[in-house]
């Protein structure tokens, strides 16, 4: 389970849980375009396809059931939330949408504990509550930023709309900011790739899945929070762009980009050290 794909698996699903649960529970649901919701949903079940497809190898290794379960989990949470979006397509009420697509959060949610079990049975740090408040607040920082980027552009098809929600998830980010920093505080608890193997034929294959920089004591944390660090710039940034409106809101939007492209580097860096 110690692998890249495992790695991705953790990051695909945290961004997709995390997303799902600030689209179907924001206080904005209802209030914007039907549009935005299919196309935020759309993104969101391909993402937790992804996850689905990244933890296929990584628990054909296991001798447990658990990551069958996980997989499964993130199955059904994809499959919820293809439905929530596809009925907001067809203009079925958008209550209905709301508890299908509420439902597939909670599914992805559980989805976390077999994936925590793994870990546990591995001698991670923490065991099971750990583990779980891991994904939990990764989810966080990767939901609220990837739901921004998809909202800032769809400003640009409804022009009419209040900068109200962009102010909401702005302020999202900030606090996304804060869960992240817990993430990667977490993580420094558990060892480094390959740490604690001798040299020989395990540590060789393990020293081949991972980059050096990756491997060397703290550096993980040291990327996760530098990296993290500039998040936290962008999210003052898009509080102050969210809150002019007008074209303001296209800059936020652009800082959001950089956003979407730096968290992962935070979340990859901190989950490396997840099993």
């Amino acid at each position: 389970m110690s692998s890249p794909a495992a790695v991705l698996a953790l990051v695909l699903l945290m961004t997709a849980v995390g997303s799902a649960a600030f689209l179907w529970l924001s206080p904005s649901y209802g209030k914007i375009r039907a549009g935005y919701d299919v196309l935020t949903g759309s993104t969101i079940a391909l993402i937790a396809w992804g996850a689905a497809a990244s933890l296929t190898n990584p628990i054909a290794t296991l001798t447990s059931n658990y990551g069958t379960q996980a997989r499964q989990a993130t199955l059904v949470f994809a499959g919820l939330t293809a439905v929530a979006s596809l009925a907001r397509t067809v203009r079925i009420p958008a209550l209905i949408a709301r508890v299908i697509g509420t439902g597939g959060v909670a599914v992805g949610l559980w989805a976390f504990y077999p994936l925590a079990l793994i870990r546990a049975d591995r001698g991670g740090a923490g065991g099971v509550v750990q583990g779980v408040a891991e994904l939990a607040f990764g989810s966080i920082l990767m939901g609220a930023i990837w739901v921004g980027m998809i909202l800032g552009h769809w400003y640009l098809v409804e022009r009419r709309l209040t900068n109200l929600h962009m102010v909401r998830i702005a302020w999202l980010n900030v606090a996304a900011v804060v869960a992240g920093a817990a993430s990667v505080l977490l993580s420094w608890r558990n060892p480094a790739p390959c740490a604690g193997l001798v040299d020989g034929p395990e540590f060789q294959q393990c020293a081949m899945l991972f980059a050096p920089i990756l491997r060397i004591g703290s550096m993980t944390i040291v990327l996760g929070f530098g990296v993290l660090a500039l998040i936290a710039l962008i999210s003052g940034f898009n509080v102050k762009l969210a809150r002019e409106g007008g074209r303001s809101i296209q800059a936020s939007t652009g800082m959001f980009y950089l956003a979407v492209i730096l968290a992962p580097a935070v979340e990859f860096a901190a989950k490396v050290r997840y099993f």
